[in-house]
């Protein structure tokens, strides 16, 4: 079976080779620079370019060409093809992934799944889908448990500053410029697939409080790490794992830290973190 998912998956180049996925890129472009592969080093020329840039990046989803490239292969090897998509409330590539398969005539071969989910909480889904299939489930079967599996896995945050949403037009440049001065760190999730900022505190010490509150409640799967995203101040995550360790009584050896891709990361900014698990039900 062919697993295929989208670089907002965060997975890397080397880590996709290694789970037997294919990765189905989203163009991010700063003029005439692209940076669309998910490897470290085009991650750190993303966030340099990100943070010394007025300009916004441009983004794009894969193509029908690159869809049906995919198909094609699947077929010519006689493979299921599941997608796995980041949620379709943020980008097309879902509706485009449904559309290329219309196309392919590989008919009930193909399964398109809307993840609901994007950055880390996409990279944990494609990994769950990928040990199903490894276990010998069906592509049925998978689409079923991963369904299900995907309302399970959460993430919060803390963005380091408003500017990127202005920069991308989320918001008003006044209300960052005021909400900057006041040192105003909004928090950040994914709920019901849309990217959603619950909450903002003044300070990031308040900003974790919020996001903790989350955590108290929640019945973690030992499966499954504790993971702490960031965008480009590891540092940052690296405290907050620490705190959080600390403070829930976690297994330092079960955490584990991911950088989010440019495709999120551009709403997010550089000073982006937080943290995502999965529950037992």
């Amino acid at each position: 079976m062919m697993i295929i998912t989208d670089t907002a998956s965060d997975i890397l180049e080397s880590e996709a080779d290694e789970l037997g996925i294919k990765l189905a890129p989203l163009d991010i472009m700063f003029g005439d620079v692209h940076c669309s592969r998910n490897t470290p080093e085009m991650l750190d020329e993303f966030y340099r370019l990100l943070a010394g840039s007025e300009e916004f990046p441009k983004t794009s989803q894969p193509s029908l060409d690159t869809w049906l490239g995919l198909f094609r292969e699947a077929q010519a090897n006689d493979e299921d093809a599941l997608v796995l998509t980041m949620t379709s409330e943020i980008s097309g590539t879902y509706n485009s992934a449904c559309m290329a398969a219309e196309m392919s005539g590989y008919g009930d071969r193909i399964a398109v799944v809307d993840t609901r989910q994007a950055i880390i909480c996409q990279y944990i889904v494609v990994r769950y889908a990928a040990a199903q299939r490894d276990a010998g489930k069906s592509l049925a079967e998978i689409v079923e448990l991963v369904n299900e599996f995907t309302k399970r896995v959460h993430v919060h945050g803390i963005m380091g500053t408003l500017t990127y949403l202005r920069k991308g037009g989320r918001i008003p440049a006044s209300v960052a410029a005021i909400g900057n001065l006041l040192k105003i760190k909004p928090t950040i999730s994914i709920n019901a697939g849309e990217l959603v900022s619950p909450a903002k505190a003044k300070g990031t010490a308040a900003a974790k409080k919020i996001i903790w509150k989350d955590l108290e409640h929640a019945d973690l799967d030992p499966a499954w790490p504790v993971y702490f995203p960031y965008t480009s101040d590891r540092a940052q995550a690296e405290k907050l794992r620490d705190e959080t360790v600390e403070k829930f009584g976690l297994d330092p050896e079960n955490t584990r830290f991911r950088q989010v891709s440019g495709t999120i990361g551009a709403h997010l900014g550089p000073g982006a973190f937080g943290f995502a698990y999965v529950t037992a039900s």
